[in-house]
């Protein structure tokens, strides 16, 4: 069970604790030329043009983990590297997991049981309940931005605080805000069908050196049966560098 929760909760903090960039209501940036409703090639031009910057961002904080059978609460560190690899390491007095993510898979190191896992990114989504995720979805939500872009085939509204995009396919539905201040990602929802569907929600932002964090992070997955994680953070880095140690012990043993 332990290897399970490990993997549900690396997986899914590393691609969104960080969420570089995404907003705090009460920060009024002026964002020039405010699109209307419908006019989506603008919209992403806007959305492009306030991409997170940043190189190195490091994040601290306290998850807890719940799946309605196992409750799980630990610390936990994140280095991302734009465009190339995330590392994360939980701890409860001693380091449980650590993981490092880069563009074809993820690696996982059980510290308690001494074995490890190997994950490809393209089999994310039986876990996540994510169709078709990749390093590129993985690095948008990172940066608070949608994971598949903007669909020309999208719902734009403008709402009093925020921009809502509604993008209905075969095969999932997605529903996102994005502040109209900071143009990030307030609220992400994908969803297969009325059982099976992620959300995602920020709250509690600081600004941190020219980017806007979120403090506290919830996150829902649903496939049909439903895992819980919040998300304490207590503090953000945005090194020039970062150190990712990872070996795979040769005592440990690869987990069935």
């Amino acid at each position: 069970m332990l290897n399970r929760s490990a993997f549900i909760l690396f997986a899914l903090l590393s691609f969104v604790l960080s969420s570089c960039g995404t907003l705090k209501r009460s920060i009024n940036a002026v964002i020039p030329n405010q699109p209307v409703a419908n006019d989506l090639e603008s919209f992403q031009k806007l959305l492009d043009a306030h991409n997170a910057k940043y190189t190195w961002l490091t994040t601290d904080g306290e998850v807890d983990y719940d799946d309605g059978s196992s409750e799980i609460t630990a610390g936990i560190s994140i280095r991302n590297r734009k465009d190339s690899v995330i590392w994360a390491s939980a701890n409860k007095m001693i380091e449980a997991a650590r993981i490092l993510l880069n563009k074809d898979s993820a690696t996982i190191l059980n510290r308690l049981q001494h074995n490890y896992s190997v994950v490809s990114v393209a089999d994310f989504d039986k876990t996540l309940g994510i169709s078709n995720l990749n390093f590129q979805s993985v690095q948008n939500l990172l940066t608070a931005l949608p994971p598949f872009g903007i669909d020309n085939n999208s719902r734009f509204q403008v709402m009093k605080e925020f921009y809502r995009i509604e993008n209905q396919t075969s095969v999932y539905k997605e529903i996102i805000e994005i502040d109209k201040s900071t143009l990030r990602v307030l609220q992400y929802k994908y969803e297969k069908n009325a059982h099976d569907y992620v959300l995602i929600k920020y709250s509690n932002f600081k600004e941190h050196n020219g980017e806007y964090l979120p403090n506290l992070i919830d996150i829902e997955v649903h496939t049909p049966d439903k895992i819980h994680i919040t998300l304490n953070v207590s503090g953000y880095g945005l090194p020039k560098n970062a150190d990712v140690p990872f070996e795979i012990p040769a005592s440990y043993t690869k987990a069935q």
